[in-house]
C-alpha cells in the first residue's frame, strides 16, 4: 500500500475558491482564464468538487515529510529568495523577507474537478491537482467523485478533452472506460496541440456499476482510504 494523503472529496465552498483559482492558474497557464466558480455555485447544471485535507490535520502534518526542511533554525536559514522558493515548492506562503511563515494560511485544497451536465451527458471541463501533490491518488479520487455524482444525477455517459500528449491522463481515464471518439484539431492555443475527445461506456448500467465498484475497491486497496461526501 502506498502512502496516502489525508484528503476527501466534497462540494466546493465559497471559502475554497481562492485556493482553487490558484491551482487552476498553476495547472492551465499560459492559457489560464479564471472560471466563474462563485457565480456557478448555485447553477444546478454545474458541479464543482474539491479534494480537501481532513479538518483535524494540522498544516504541519499535511507536509510532515518536509518538516525538517521547514523548521531550519533562523541562523541557518538560506538567503530570503532561496528560502521563499523552498517554501513555495512545498505549498507554503512566505513573508516578504522570506524568513517566516504563517501555518494557518497554508493550503487545505489539494485539487478540484468541474463537471457540467448537458442533457444525458456529464462533461468534465477541468480537473487539476496542486503540482506538489501529484502522483498521490488525488486526481483519481476526484475522477471517482465526479463519476459518482454524475451517476447520481442521472447522466448516461461522461466526456472530457485531454491533450493528445498527456498519456498519463489517458491511462487513468481508460481505466474508467473512457475511449477516444474524436479529435479537436489545434484545440490548445499555446502550442496548437490537438485534444482527444474521450467518452465513457454507458455509466447507468449494472455492468458499469460492477466495474466501478471493483475500481473503487482497487483504489482503496492501493491508497488505504477513499472518502467521498454524499451529494
Amino acid at each position: 500500500m502506498q502512502e496516502t494523503l489525508p484528503v476527501s472529496v466534497r462540494r466546493l465552498r465559497v471559502d475554497d475558491i481562492d485556493q482553487v483559482i490558484a491551482i487552476e492558474k498553476e495547472a492551465f497557464s499560459p492559457l489560464w482564464v479564471s472560471s466563474s466558480f462563485k457565480r456557478d455555485l448555485s447553477n444546478k447544471r454545474a458541479n464543482y468538487l474539491v479534494a480537501c485535507f481532513d479538518e483535524d490535520v494540522s498544516s504541519e502534518e499535511i507536509l510532515a515529510e518536509n518538516q525538517a526542511e521547514l523548521t531550519i533554525p533562523e541562523e541557518e536559514q538560506p538567503a530570503p529568495k532561496l528560502w521563499s522558493r523552498m517554501l513555495g515548492r512545498f505549498g507554503f506562503p512566505s513573508n516578504n523577507d522570506g524568513s517566516t511563515i504563517d501555518v494557518d494560511e497554508v493550503f487545505n485544497i489539494a485539487g478540484y474537478v468541474s463537471v457540467w451536465y448537458q442533457g444525458e451527458e456529464a462533461h468534465i471541463t477541468e480537473i487539476a491537482v496542486k503540482e506538489t501533490l501529484r502522483g498521490r491518488g488525488v486526481g483519481e479520487l476526484l475522477l471517482i467523485g465526479s463519476l459518482k455524482a454524475a451517476i447520481d444525477y442521472g447522466s448516461k455517459v461522461m466526456t472530457l478533452e485531454a491533450r493528445v500528449s498527456n498519456f498519463i491522463a489517458h491511462r487513468l481515464y481508460q481505466k474508467y472506460t473512457f475511449k477516444s471518439v474524436g479529435i479537436r484539431k489545434a484545440y490548445y492555443s499555446d502550442n496548437r496541440e490537438d485534444a482527444v475527445i474521450m467518452t465513457t461506456s454507458p455509466i447507468d448500467t449494472s455492468e458499469y456499476d460492477e466495474l466501478f465498484d471493483g475500481l473503487q475497491s482497487t483504489y482503496q486497496g492501493r491508497w488505504g482510504r477513499m472518502l467521498i461526501e454524499e451529494y
